[in-house]
């Protein structure tokens, strides 16, 4: 009688486990439209240029450009390190009735979110200025 009473528990326990598992949510129920609703995702912007540069204090830095000269990373002695982000000035958008203009290269130069890190020129010569640090000229 126990051998018969512990082979039907594991199997009841199955079939109690398979039922009411819909995989189609009930109409009112959270979370039935979350997927159609959500906003689109917007992708970061690609790396469309990479260059090591080396400074006048003999600081090496690696800078990968991003999108269309928008922002860059900047990382410090190796490529590893944490990187700095610096972005451009967001542009001003034209006023109602007026034509847009072209998209055209960011005025200014590449600052971080804090204001203490800056970048300026893209090639083989960029200005840069670092938390701490000065300002200085690097060439790759």
């Amino acid at each position: 009688m126990k051998k018969t009473l512990l082979i039907l528990a594991p199997l009841s326990m199955l079939a109690l486990a398979a039922c009411n598992k819909s995989e189609t949510p009930v109409e009112g129920e959270a979370g039935a439209d979350t997927a159609a609703t959500a906003a689109p995702i917007e992708m970061p912007p690609a790396i469309t240029a990479s260059g090591t540069y080396r400074c006048a204090d003999n600081t090496i830095l690696y800078v990968d450009f991003l999108g269309k000269n928008e922002a860059a990373d900047i990382r410090v002695g190796d490529k590893a390190a944490t990187a700095v982000r610096v972005t451009a000035p967001v542009a001003e958008e034209p006023a109602a009735g007026t034509a847009p203009a072209a998209e055209a290269a960011p005025a200014g130069p590449l600052k971080s979110a804090d204001g203490e890190s800056s970048l300026s020129g893209s090639g083989a010569q960029i200005n840069v200025k670092l938390a701490g640090k000065g300002a200085q000229t690097c060439k790759s």
